[in-house]
């Protein structure tokens, strides 16, 4: 599965080689951060003119200070996925513009790249990423892994407080486009041409996880970060992944917004069996993906261009 490179690599010293990998997710982080500076903004100036409060005097008492602070907080949560939507907007075309940047590139530098796969293939690695969403939550639940975070359940009910609609929008679409090509379409790629494949599979995967806030989900994130990495190895593009994750946040925004987890855990013995036939569906799709022949094409340079000449 390892791509074929030239000799012909960009030259650069350990601090051009650690920027050109971490750029996108700094860049990404940034884009968040401002994201979330400027809601604040925006809602404490406008809960402070609802409530005729004058920043100028309630600066001059620190309790009134944090209460304000606490309260614009805590509206801020019932709206944690328009603000993550509006930064993956804003994250999408920055990391588009990269990534098409670097495929230039490669195509300049002579990079041949993997073989894309058919259009019908997409069809066992979408199944298989559904199902594995399913499979992951169910044993988060039957484990009880998510009674162990706080962090985890208020994330989960701060995202999945949205209308249905916004929910599919930002968390089911824009978030994962952003995120594929910051962590596959751009890290995973550039380190790969200096690790290796397996290297960057993994490295790429534990980066992903860690990139989310708590334990559950980053347990959650780095089983779907090998996955994701897989995927856009074996598809030779990030339509692959985006289209995987696509599917896993869909499938989690409707099985969470039907109630479907809570009926399933209600019964263990439909829990159980559930899990068991989503994983055996899951192996079965893998094995369909895993037939992909995903290598490049190399040309035979001894041959010669020329035809040659008829006896």
């Amino acid at each position: 599965m390892e791509n074929q490179y030239n000799e012909q690599r960009r030259p650069a010293g350990t601090g051009n080689r650690f920027w050109r990998i971490w750029s996108p997710f700094l860049i990404n982080w940034g884009i968040g951060t401002a994201a979330g500076i400027a809601a604040m903004t925006g809602f404490m100036t406008v809960y402070m003119a609802a409530h005729s409060i004058d920043m100028v005097s309630i600066y001059q008492d620190q309790e009134a200070v944090m209460k304000l602070v606490e309260k614009v907080t805590e509206i801020m949560l019932q709206y944690t996925t328009e603000i993550q939507g509006m930064a993956a907007l804003i994250t999408i075309p920055v990391m588009a513009f990269l990534y098409y940047r670097d495929r230039k590139r490669e195509k300049l530098s002579g990079v041949i790249p993997n073989k894309k796969a058919p259009a019908v293939m997409y069809i066992p690695m979408l199944v298989m990423a559904g199902m594995l969403n399913i499979v992951l939550n169910n044993l988060i639940m039957i484990g009880g892994l998510s009674n162990y975070s706080r962090e985890y359940v208020e994330t989960s009910e701060a995202f999945y407080s949205a209308s249905l609609g916004m929910q599919i929008l930002c968390l089911g679409l824009l978030v994962p486009i952003a995120e594929e090509l910051v962590f596959r379409g751009l890290m995973y790629r550039r380190m790969r041409e200096d690790t290796g494949i397996v290297v960057s599979v993994f490295y790429s995967a534990l980066v992903f996880g860690l990139f989310h806030g708590n334990l559950v989900q980053r347990i959650y994130g780095m089983a779907m970060g090998l996955m994701l990495a897989y995927v856009c190895e074996k598809y030779g593009s990030v339509k692959a992944p985006i289209a995987a994750h696509i599917m896993v946040n869909m499938v989690s925004i409707l099985v969470t917004y039907f109630d479907i987890y809570n009926r399933m855990l209600s019964d263990i013995l439909i829990a159980g069996p559930a899990a068991v036939a989503c994983a055996v569906i899951v192996s079965c799709m893998f094995l369909l993906v895993q037939r992909i022949d995903e290598k490049p094409e190399i040309p035979d340079e001894n041959k010669s261009s020329c035809p040659e000449p008829k006896s």
